[in-house]
């Protein structure tokens, strides 16, 4: 309904939270009014992960999802998914959307190994030890961070439905540093075991500090009625102290009137790019001028998803603690490479030298700044280029032909000079998901006089060309030598 670009199914298990090259998975549990225990397996896709193909006019990806859990060797439950996306018109959109997806599995009390295959634009797979237990005690469930949400008065089949709410999850337990609120979801059981059915009862919510201790300032009280169940959807508030960056926690308390505790829950919360450093990891610490870190945080942009290149355009742009700068580049190679992320860190830097040297002369040194250089820095060295500057009666214009690169075969770009300046010379088309496509390419590139006319033409909208004909660029293009 409210959710358009996002896609839902169901699965579960206990708290944790992993990453699958940038696939990103949380296991949580919960339970129901008659107590029985269910696991919720949530799972976010990047749109650059998937593996988009055109289908008539609209592109639309399909990513096959198996979740197993086994105990003792038996298999327990078994979901198996066809991930189907929305329909995209633009290819941009598409792969800068991400699939959320969920997967919910009913396990008795036991000690299970869940595992989980994803068949995206590549395979991911998963496994993790999760134990249900037997409680009839009070107690709080897992903790689900909420993106976003709407009244609905009823959840037409949704799994993300949750006590008169539709909710977008947020996977994990990090609060980007931009983030002014923390919207949280979770249930409280068997409370009126204690206090008695719909009795008063305090609950108490907060971010403590590394110590453990209520923030009086981000601690809120409410009294609620207690049920067998209780749901819980609430919002704090964020600084960029509280919760602090490291050793934070968020705390959910139920007591009694008298203030006496009946259960509570701290689950761990990190900022996600204050979060200090990992010992074994200090690469950024090289780089010790500020501007110059920033500068180098922007020649990542290539490499960066729409929400890391939000946060180096915007956030960081205006973050002046350079430990903040230092500890964003080690997350951004850890979670890329998290084997051995300083070389792959160190390889780049040699890519971003390489561009420099070639493309950045018209943009202040700055290679990754140029189309050429952004495209190099993507999607790598490309396996053929044609060069024709001179002689030509179209605009100085290169051909770029990729075998394989980021999961796509047989991709082209074709770069322009529109000013005649060979150096820094634009992408005026490309077959590349995400990237700019002109249907007139070869009026824009033919014409130097009346480039207004040109782009404004229905003429190859109207009658698509083949992909041969007698003038040298579509040749070029459609057959890479």
């Amino acid at each position: 309904m409210i959710f358009r670009l996002l896609i839902f199914s169901v699965l579960s298990a206990i708290t944790t939270n992993i990453s699958l090259s940038q696939i990103d998975i949380e296991i949580l549990q919960f339970k129901t009014i008659d107590k029985t225990s269910f696991i919720d397996v949530i799972i976010d896709i990047p749109g650059e992960l998937c593996n988009y193909q055109k289908a008539e006019q609209d592109w639309l990806s399909t990513t096959k999802i198996t979740v197993i859990a086994e105990s003792k060797g038996d298999v327990k439950a078994f979901k198996k998914t066809s991930l189907l996306s929305p329909l995209f018109k633009d290819s941009s959109e598409a792969i800068n959307t991400n699939q959320i997806h969920l997967e919910r599995l009913t396990l008795p009390p036991s000690e299970y190994q869940i595992s989980l295959n994803i068949e995206a634009k590549t395979e991911h797979s998963f496994t993790r030890g999760v134990k249900v237990h037997h409680s009839g005690a009070p107690e709080v469930s897992d903790i689900l961070l909420v993106e976003a949400f709407a009244k609905s008065e009823e959840s037409k089949g949704s799994k993300f439905f949750r006590s008169g709410f539709e909710m977008i999850p947020v996977v994990g337990k990090e609060i980007p540093l931009e983030a002014t609120q923390f919207k949280f979801y979770t249930e409280l059981y068997n409370i009126n075991e204690v206090v008695g059915e719909d009795s008063l009862f305090l609950l108490v919510f907060g971010f403590t500090d590394s110590n453990g201790i209520l923030d009086p300032n981000f601690t809120r009280y409410k009294r609620l009625n207690a049920k067998g169940v209780t749901p819980v959807f609430e919002v704090l508030p964020v600084s960029p102290a509280t919760p602090p960056s490291t050793n934070g926690s968020i705390l959910v308390q139920a007591r009694t009137r008298d203030g006496n505790l009946i259960a509570e829950k701290y689950v761990p919360i990190s900022r996600n790019i204050i979060s200090g450093y990992n010992n074994e990891v200090s690469f950024a610490r090289e780089i010790t001028d500020r501007f110059e870190l920033y500068r180098h945080l922007e020649d990542h942009l290539p490499l960066a998803s729409p929400s890391q290149q939000h946060t180096i355009g915007r956030t960081l742009k205006e973050v002046h603690d350079i430990t903040v700068l230092q500890g964003f580049l080690e997350q951004f190679w850890i979670k890329r490479n998290p084997l051995d992320p300083e070389k792959a860190w160190r390889e780049y830097c040699g890519e971003i030298a390489l561009v420099d040297t070639t493309f950045g002369g018209c943009r202040s040194g700055h290679g990754a700044d140029t189309d050429m250089g952004y495209v190099y820095l993507k999607y790598g060295k490309p396996n053929t280029v044609v060069k024709r500057h001179h002689d030509t009666d179209y605009y100085p214009y290169e051909i770029w032909h990729y075998h394989h690169t980021n999961g796509f075969t047989n991709r082209r770009f074709l770069f322009f000079a529109p000013h005649v300046v060979t150096e820094c010379m634009e992408i005026l088309q490309s077959d590349m998901p995400g990237e700019i496509q002109n249907e007139d390419w070869i009026q824009m590139l033919r014409s130097r006089e009346n480039r207004t006319q040109v782009i404004n033409s229905q003429l190859n909208r109207m009658n698509p060309r083949d992909t041969y004909s007698r003038e040298e660029p579509e040749d070029l293009y459609y057959n890479p030598r």
